[in-house]
């Protein structure tokens, strides 16, 4: 049975000079490499519970009653008939469980003195007693964000069609989107072609022009005023793009229209609204979604030649995307347990999730 956390003590051992060195090497002495941490998954998604199998998605479809009062009639007491007009969603839920379990034995060949010593682990370490301790704490730390990076993977890229199963559960947002717009009609309002994405190989698609972010958030700009200009009264309304689309559209915005900003002859430009955190175009924020970047990346693999898609952006706002999920302790759902039989202990977690689109007029996609 391999060790359920591949931590590889050795290297660490090999790479010190002595053996008085490698004694100091202990969790205590540990400093991790700082990166961007993924983001949050339930704070930047709409969440709804008591979602099953079949459920409908609780959502109408409002258009105007322009002609609902009438002229009253100038003789008798007779009134005009009245209609009122909605339309449910007509969408159903479609959430799936995904699991994984992790398994500890004290017998495993790779928990060795040395492993012991780093984690400050007795020799005759319990797990069910001594569940508190460093190294169990730190497992279960690293379970968390592995779960919350695994929600983003679902989220936006696992598709039913998969031939790796493990990944073929419920189809990603993207997915759903793209088949709301084979409709003619809705595509040429609400979509718009990165042509960049269909470059021969990923330096053709990663080499963007100059001004790509800007001309393409401006055409999305202008399918919303056009077509749907209601979404601007939307409270949380913002475009989220992948980082070098981003980037791309703050750097012309900076070599374009970098004009009020301080210059101070020692330190430089001080102070410019086209900064990273001001991003926008006409004022509706740009987030960049960093997970979307990094999980293309991933699933494309070391030896890709190219990345399916890696340039994407949505408009829209908070309700529109919503994820559902049975309660919130199927959403994030952790369990110990420990066997005094085989003394092994297990740590199993789970999710219960699907995504959907709510209404299928309210987004404006590039891709």
């Amino acid at each position: 049975m391999a060790l359920a956390y591949d931590f590889k003590y050795q290297d660490l051992i090999d790479a010190s000079c002595d053996l008085a060195q490698a004694r100091e090497l202990n969790i205590n002495n540990m400093i991790f490499q700082e990166t961007v941490e993924t983001s949050d998954f339930a704070q930047k998604h709409y969440i709804q519970t008591g979602i099953e199998h079949n459920t409908p998605i609780i959502a109408w479809e409002q258009p105007k009653n322009w002609g609902f009062l009438k002229k009253s009639s100038d003789t008798g007491c007779s009134w005009n008939s009245c209609t009122l007009s909605s339309e449910p969603t007509k969408k159903l839920w479609s959430p799936h469980n995904y699991d994984c379990s992790l398994e500890f034995c004290w017998n495993d060949a790779q928990i060795t003195k040395n492993f012991r010593a780093f984690w400050m682990l007795k020799c005759q370490s319990d797990p069910e007693t001594e569940f508190d301790s460093a190294f169990y704490q730190f497992v279960v730390d690293q379970t968390m964000k592995a779960v919350n990076d695994s929600q983003w993977r679902i989220t936006y890229f696992d598709y039913k069609d998969n031939t790796n199963t493990d990944f073929a559960g419920i189809d990603n947002i993207f997915l759903k989107l793209l088949g709301i717009l084979t409709d003619p009609v809705l595509a040429a309002q609400q979509r718009v072609t990165i042509t960049e994405n269909a470059g021969a190989d990923i330096a053709a698609q990663m080499t963007l022009p100059a001004d790509a972010g800007y001309k393409y958030f401006k055409q999305m700009y202008s399918l919303m005023l056009t077509n749907r200009p209601f979404m601007m009264t939307k409270p949380g309304l913002k475009i989220r793009a992948t980082q070098e689309l981003a980037l791309n559209y703050l750097n012309w915005l900076q070599e374009n229209k970098e004009i009020n900003c301080c210059f101070s002859p020692t330190d430089g430009v001080t102070g410019s609204k086209y900064s990273l955190e001001n991003l926008n175009y006409m004022g509706i924020p740009i987030q960049i979604e960093h997970e979307w970047t990094e999980l293309i990346k991933f699933i494309a693999g070391p030896t890709a030649t190219k990345y399916d898609k890696p340039h994407r952006a949505l408009l829209t706002y908070d309700t529109e995307i919503s994820v559902g999920t049975c309660d919130m302790n199927a959403f994030k759902q952790m369990k110990r347990i420990y066997d005094p039989v085989t003394e092994k202990l297990h740590i199993r977690v789970k999710t219960n999730i699907d995504v959907q689109a709510t209404f299928d007029k309210n987004f404006i996609l590039a891709i």
